[in-house]
């Protein structure tokens, strides 16, 4: 009979070795690219569930901002959201009314010529749904959204391109904001 070689346990130790080395190999990658996505910016979002009782709404819209408006329409809109005119709506068709956007600056940093460089800009609006009456069911709400403004001290076109076009991002976070509270409306 011939006896085991000493090859044939080394063989399955390192067959073995190799293996947990691959599964440590494959959860080392599997965090890198985790770590990489998060570190990009992306997140994960489910789709919004938006109660029953708001999936047809009228809207009332005071916040001064046309892009602001769109901005709401669509975020609502892929929500799943129905906007009908007011004529269009019965008595228990609730109503979501928009207050004015605040706008706030504030100066974070001068440069060398005492010019403005960095601003944080804050937008602010609060918001209810309310019946066909007038009464309120939920809220009032506050919704924000906070961005710091560079290049402050460029030529003035580039910076009221520059300045509408953080504006518009900013009028965006504030419409799917609006639209991720709605989620937890107790109605």
């Amino acid at each position: 009979m011939a006896e085991p070689s000493l090859f044939t346990n080394n063989n399955t130790e390192i067959t073995d070795m190799i293996a947990a080395l691959t599964q440590t190999t494959r959860l080392l990658l599997l965090a890198l690219l985790t770590m990489s996505l998060v570190a990009c910016g992306f997140h994960l979002r489910g789709q919004t569930n938006i109660p029953a009782k708001l999936k047809v709404i009228t809207l009332t819209s005071e916040s001064g901002s046309d892009s602001f408006d769109r901005a709401l329409r669509i975020a609502l809109t892929k929500a799943g959201v129905v906007i009908v005119d007011k004529n269009s709506a019965n008595k228990d068709t609730l109503n979501l009314k928009i207050n004015a956007i605040t706008k706030t600056d504030i100066e974070l940093a001068r440069d060398s010529d005492n010019d403005l460089s960095q601003l944080q800009r804050r937008l602010t609006s609060h918001y209810f749904v309310r019946q066909a009456d007038g009464k309120s069911l939920y809220g009032p709400r506050t919704i924000n959204t906070t961005k710091t403004l560079t290049n402050q001290n460029a030529e003035e076109s580039a910076k009221l391109s520059y300045n509408q076009a953080q504006e518009e991002s900013m009028n965006e976070d504030l419409a799917n904001q609006l639209v991720y509270d709605l989620s937890y409306a107790p109605l």
